[in-house]
């Protein structure tokens, strides 16, 4: 309790914000997470992947490195032990976020369709896929709609069939154009569903 009041009264006085470098580094990382997990495929192409190095991954560490850190601060630890009290939450932190992340991704993969499935299947562009540039898909498989980021190496518009080439990670495709696009934009989102 007297830690807690002792916190209370330098954020009151100003002293607190001696260690408010921590705390920007929290709110950047918590914008971060926030961002990976509600815009999930946005940053595909600036991603490593699922592994450890994923961005949900690194944004958690830094959110919980920096906020860890500044509360450490604000009870009157001094700045190197703030920052090694932050840097072991944070990789605590970090380490349940890849745990979790990869078991959403492991039941999102296995209710619609694997990885493997996808390469040679068509979509319908829903989303106009610029140069370079991400857009969205959606076809059927096993009876559920399936929607994916897209990427093509030339401008896609909106309606277009499309084959996939190549799956970059588990949300985000590589497509080309296979034939006429759609002007109505109003092409079936759907493939050839494969035998069970």
């Amino acid at each position: 309790m007297i830690h807690a009041a002792n916190w209370v009264d330098r954020l009151l006085d100003g002293s607190l914000f001696n260690g408010s470098v921590f705390l920007v580094i929290g709110i950047v990382g918590a914008l971060l997470l926030l961002v990976s997990v509600l815009l999930d495929g946005i940053f595909d192409l600036f991603d490593f992947g699922d592994g450890p190095l994923s961005l949900t991954t690194i944004a958690a560490f830094t959110a919980i490195f920096g906020f860890a850190a500044f509360a450490a601060t604000g009870a009157g630890v001094g700045t190197g032990v703030a920052a090694t009290i932050g840097a072991l939450a944070g990789l605590v932190g970090a380490a349940a976020a890849w745990w979790l992340s990869r078991l959403i991704r492991n039941a999102e993969s296995n209710a619609a369709v694997s990885e493997a499935d996808l390469v040679g299947s068509e979509a319908s562009v829903v989303l106009p896929i610029p140069a370079d540039g991400l857009g969205e898909v959606a076809l059927v498989r096993h009876g559920e709609r399936v929607s994916l980021s897209a990427t093509a190496r030339e401008a896609i518009p909106r309606g277009s069939r499309v084959r996939i080439v190549q799956t970059l990670t588990s949300t985000s495709v590589l497509v080309e154009a296979t034939g006429p696009s759609d002007p109505a934009g109003t092409a079936p989102a759907a493939g050839p569903d494969p035998a069970p």
